[in-house]
């Protein structure tokens, strides 16, 4: 800390001086307190130190206390012997007291002496140690106090090779397609990088696209006999956003056989190389799920997808997409309806928990237990054990429209640098280019032919992070958000209130919507509409046609709880669903249409953890999400498995390259595009492991992105929680055992302590599993940094007082500061 100090001054600074009027606030306070109560506090102290002092040392400390000392006894008459006789035996028993007294008192200093040093002896320096320190000492032990290695920018190095080498030898490596076994270009991690191929394909364009970069760049040759790698600058990257790597004293000391004077090669450059990630398990050369092989038969498939709708629905937990009736949300409910009959609607009875969620339940086709009537043959694939990729919701939209892992660091800094996958707006953007080069006609599905148009669509305001970069840099074509629905000269100006601090409710861009597919039909266009709700993020407002807010909690949770007003706000999201819906109906296309529906991330209330937001807050109910692919004509399929919102892109080039549902040329480069990504296709066999024991990893970053790590595997049902950059314990927790995480293992330190804990508790597999996943999440933080080419701090405070503003909502005017 001291070292950023020196380095940086005028960031610290800032930083410091951000919050000097209230720290100059808090003194005054503290001043005036301290005034008033100064004569009874020193005499406290006084007593106190006294007490202490003639306890060890009772003569000496009775001359510096100033205490009273005894006048020599007075004469007296020599016949008077008996009162004589009286005072020199009271004398006696007066010191016999004192004495016993002080021996007294010396024992029991000399018990609370040792009890004190045992405790400070046992007691674990995390998160205890600061107790022992007092102002002003705490402020200058955290100048000089040891931060996790995570805070501080990557290592020159980057990640120390692949977290388990053994499983990564070249018996394990996957040949590239056209031999046998092999899939897209094939895997061997471990061998040099810059010997990979990665040729230019035919149908990509000569003039450099956005998102495809890298496969522009000439970073590989192919010698026979290779020599060192090559030295890469990071200006050869665009618009230079890849700053030079942290000075030379942050470099790691050389292990191993390379020896003082032979380094190890330098990593890779900035990007990601599918055929050299050691975590990389692709499913891609795998069969269609059984249920799928005759809806999705090449040549006649019966599953047309003409457009692709997204919702993503903010702060949405899986328990209430659909609310389930024997789930442990609907028996909270029920039992806190028991304890008070307060929480009532006007007409005496509860609300029907029926109609929380039913077209939740009818896009997902689960079985709820209300008994309603469902298709249980046709309507789509619906994920059952779905997670996202970050509880920050702009991280969690990379995942799902780029297919690319978050980096761990607050806010949206991978706008420093190029996302290092297409984004699947710039994916269509290049089939375009494609489509306008080698069209052909098609009398089976005209539309084929048709040229994409890429919309975002929210009624939220797009100055929350840079956000409105942010979608530039994705590759839309055009956006809708709340500054577009206030302009005075929009076709459709917001008709109600804004509905939050964020904006307006999703009702407003209805017509917008229709205006977007019916100009689509007109111009022979293919939409992709990606719309992010806002509604259910707090404070859970609903709009004034949704009618007064009921109460579905009891007890003390009612009372126009955050947990009610939640569950309220849940109801309108899927009203609002439904008429998303309807809309497609009434517009004629929703039968080739394929909507997803997800979640960003979940929510957690204090019946899950200890705080109700997702910053900074790990439990798992942040992290579960819905997920679902919609589609009239698709099978009805429930599939559990473990994935994160990185599956969502393959999947829905998978699904459209398989139904016919893209022209030829388009076909390839979905085909191309599908085992580049870390993600799994969700409409082939799932490989939770592989034989090898390489599993499937599930990495999820907290919101704001440097605090946690989630890490979990799709083999097991363990989860680890690692800290990043944030004075927090490592958390393990079974999720067959303990879904709500009430008995998870806490442990400040990790390593060897936190195995052993594990082992005693749940056993030996979940030992060695939670000593794996602490070493690949570590491995996985510093990869993550060398992939995006971010060499700044994690936490905003660490990057300079240019960064104080990251994360923040931009303000219309200067007065709303």
């Amino acid at each position: 800390m001291l070292g950023k100090v020196v380095r940086e001054p005028e960031g610290f600074f800032g930083m410091l001086m951000s919050g000097f009027f209230g720290l100059a606030a808090t003194i005054g306070v503290f001043i005036g307190v301290s005034w008033l109560l100064n004569p009874s506090l020193y005499n406290i102290s006084y007593r106190a130190v006294k007490a202490f002092f003639t306890t060890i040392w009772p003569q000496s400390s009775q001359r510096c206390f100033n205490s009273p000392t005894y006048s020599a006894l007075p004469e007296e008459d020599e016949g008077d012997w008996s009162d004589s006789t009286d005072n020199v035996v009271n004398e006696k028993q007066v010191e016999q007291t004192k004495t016993r007294a002080l021996r007294w008192a010396r024992l029991k200093l000399l018990i609370a002496t040792v009890i004190l040093t045992v405790l400070h002896a046992v007691r674990p320096k995390a998160p205890f140690g600061h107790m022992a320190t007092t102002l002003p000492f705490t402020i200058f032990e955290g100048l000089f106090s040891k931060r996790s290695a995570f805070c501080d920018p990557s290592p020159w190095n980057g990640p120390e090779g692949s977290p388990f080498p053994e499983l990564t030898q070249e018996e394990f490596w996957v040949p590239p397609a056209g031999k046998e076994g092999g899939v897209g270009r094939g895997w061997k991690p471990g061998s040099p990088w810059w010997e990979v191929e990665r040729d230019v394909p035919e149908w990509l364009p000569e003039e450099e696209v956005e998102g495809f970069g890298k496969w522009y760049r000439k970073l590989h040759h192919h010698p026979e006999h290779p020599s060192p790698p090559p030295e890469f600058a990071h200006g050869s990257f665009p618009d230079d956003r890849h700053p030079p790597p942290p000075p030379q004293e942050r470099e790691r000391k050389h292990k191993g056989h390379h020896g003082p004077h032979h380094p190890p090669p330098r990593p890779p450059p900035p990007g990601y190389e599918s055929v050299l990630d050691p975590l990389k398990i692709s499913n891609a050369g795998e069969p269609l799920l059984d249920p799928l092989r005759d809806a999705l038969k090449q040549g006649d498939s019966q599953v047309p997808i003409k457009h692709v709708v997204m919702m993503t629905l903010e702060s949405t937990r899986k328990d209430v997409f659909p609310l389930m009736k024997d789930g442990v949300l609907y028996e909270q409910l029920e039992e806190s309806r028991g304890e008070s009959l307060t929480a009532r609607d006007e007409d005496g009875d509860w609300p029907d928990l029926s109609q929380l969620s039913p077209n939740a339940e009818f896009l997902t086709g689960e079985n709820t237990g209300f008994e309603r009537d469902r298709n249980k043959t046709h309507g789509g694939i619906n994920i059952e054990g779905a997670l996202t990729g970050s509880t920050y919701t702009l991280k969690s939209l990379l995942g799902s429209h780029c297919g690319v892992a978050p980096l761990p660091v607050d806010f949206l800094e991978e706008l420093e640098s190029e996302i290092y996958q297409p984004c699947l707006p710039q994916i269509l953007n290049v089939m375009n280019k494609q489509q306008a080069i080698e069209t052909e006609p098609d009398d089976d599905r005209p539309w084929r032919n048709a040229t994409w148009k890429s919309v975002f669509m929210q009624g939220s305001t797009n100055k929350l992070d840079r956000q409105k970069l942010f979608m530039e840099q994705m590759g839309f074509d055009e956006t809708v958000v709340r500054e577009d629905l206030q302009n005075p000269e929009a076709k459709y100006p917001a008709k109600e209130p804004e509905l939050n601090y964020f904006g307006y409710s999703e009702k407003e861009l209805k017509p917008y919507i229709r205006d977007l597919f019916t100009s689509a039909e007109k111009n022979n266009e293919r939409v992709f509409l990606s719309h992010l709700t806002t509604s259910t993020h707090h404070p859970w407002a609903t709009p004034k046609e949704f009618g007064e807010q009921q109460k579905y909690w009891g007890g003390s949770r009612g009372h126009h709880s955050p947990w009610d007003r939640y569950l309220n706000s849940i109801k309108w999201a899927d009203q609002w669903i439904g008429e998303v819906l309807s809309l497609l109906e009434e517009l004629g296309v929703a039968d080739e249409t394929l909507v997803v529906v997800l979640g960003d991330h979940g929510f957690s209330f204090s019946d899950d953890s200890s705080s109700k937001t997702t910053y900074a807050n790990s439990h798992i109910n942040s992290f579960r999400i819905p997920m679902v692919f919609r589609h009239p004509s698709l099978p009805r399929i429930q599939l559990n498995a473990t994935v994160t919102s990185l599956s969502i892109l393959p999947t829905i080039l998978d699904l459209l390259s398989s139904s016919d549902s893209l022209a030829e040329p388009q076909t390839e480069i979905a085909r191309y595009l599908i085992p580049e990504y870390e993600g799994q296709s969700l409409i082939r066999a799932f490989i939770p492991a592989l034989p090898s024991t390489r599993q499937t990893w599930n990495f999820g970053v907290v919101n704001p992105g440097g605090t946690h790590l989630s890490i979990i595997s799709s083999a097991h049902p363990y989860r680890l929680v690692l800290p990043i950059c944030e004075p927090a314990p490592y958390v393990f927790s079974d999720l067959n055992l303990d879904p709500m995480e009430k008995d998870s293992v806490r442990d400040w330190e990790g390593g060897k302590k936190l195995r052993m804990r594990v082992k005693v508790q749940y056993g030996i597999e979940a030992g060695e599993w939670v000593a794996l996943a602490e070493k690949v999440g570590v491995w996985w933080v510093w990869e993550s940094r060398r992939r995006w080419g971010y060499w700044e701090g994690t936490r905003r405070m660490d990057r300079g007082v240019g960064h104080l503003g990251d994360g923040f909502l931009e303000n219309d005017h200067w007065w709303d500061t």
